[in-house]
């Protein structure tokens, strides 16, 4: 699997899709870099996504889904949950709590039977995943992947809050996902569509088509923590919880930069 391409897919899955929108963003490469190919945003229905994914699937494709994947849990947290909160909830990256209590019917979790049943294996093992073959996915958590991959002390603030600090966020976040990701090792090149996403004017942008924005450059994180966590597994990534109860992946060590 060394120079073969694979499709690396990343989803900002709305637990509750049929009312709020999902991003998604493919990008293809190999562990040289990748290419953002793609992206989708406003996407309601499970149907609508996963129509998206298996037309731009490959024989190699790896997804990188935030959202949970596996609710067994009545009420609290899932293990993978609170490890992720204990490490890094004084960067102010703990997770949502997820239970059947608060999701009993989350469709992120159908979702994730969706997927299975399209042939994608969620059997997750950093220390054989490096460059895996295959279709297969897991579940990730954008907060606490970026303050570890950019290096910050704290998460950006650009879901709630007044529109002006939300644009203050995004402005902030598709800067370091431009500046860093396109010279980070291994690299999402910076093509033109990649430019156009992070560089567009926000000063219109209000309401909705904020939040949808919001999810697209999510998205795009995904599909950079899918190519981040399948070139280097267990080197640079580390895995919370455990497959009966949930598991979560996230990077260890900040990007090394080519440029540096």
């Amino acid at each position: 699997m060394k120079n073969n391409i694979t499709t690396f897919i990343g989803v900002d899955l709305a637990w509750r899709t049929g009312k709020n929108p999902s991003g998604i963003a493919v990008a293809q490469g190999n562990s040289e870099g990748a290419e953002l190919i793609c992206y989708y945003a406003h996407r309601y229905s499970l149907v609508e996504i996963s129509d998206i994914i298996l037309s731009l699937s490959t024989d190699n494709t790896v997804i990188a889904v935030d959202a949970p994947l596996v609710i067994k849990n009545q009420a609290g947290r899932r293990p993978c949950e609170t490890q992720i909160s204990k490490k890094y909830g004084n960067r102010h990256a703990s997770t949502h709590s997820s239970n059947l209590t608060l999701y009993p019917d989350a469709e992120s979790v159908q979702f994730a039977k969706n997927l299975e049943g399209y042939g994608f294996s969620q059997d997750i093992d950093p220390h054989f995943d490096i460059r895996r073959g295959g279709r297969w996915f897991f579940e990730a958590y954008t907060h606490s992947a970026y303050v570890v991959l950019f290096d910050l002390p704290r998460i950006i603030k650009y879901k709630k809050g007044r529109v002006a600090d939300k644009k203050r966020g995004l402005t902030e976040f598709r800067r370091l996902l431009w500046e860093k990701l396109t010279v980070a090792e291994p690299p999402l090149r910076p093509t033109t569509n990649f430019k156009d996403l992070t560089h567009i004017d926000l000063s219109p942008i209000r309401g909705k088509a904020l939040k949808i924005y919001e999810d697209t450059l999510d998205a795009v994180l995904c599909a950079y923590i899918a190519l981040f966590y399948w070139r280097w597994g267990s080197e640079k990534n580390e895995m919370f919880g455990d497959r009966d109860s949930g598991i979560i992946i996230n990077p260890t060590t900040s990007l090394r930069l080519i440029s540096s």
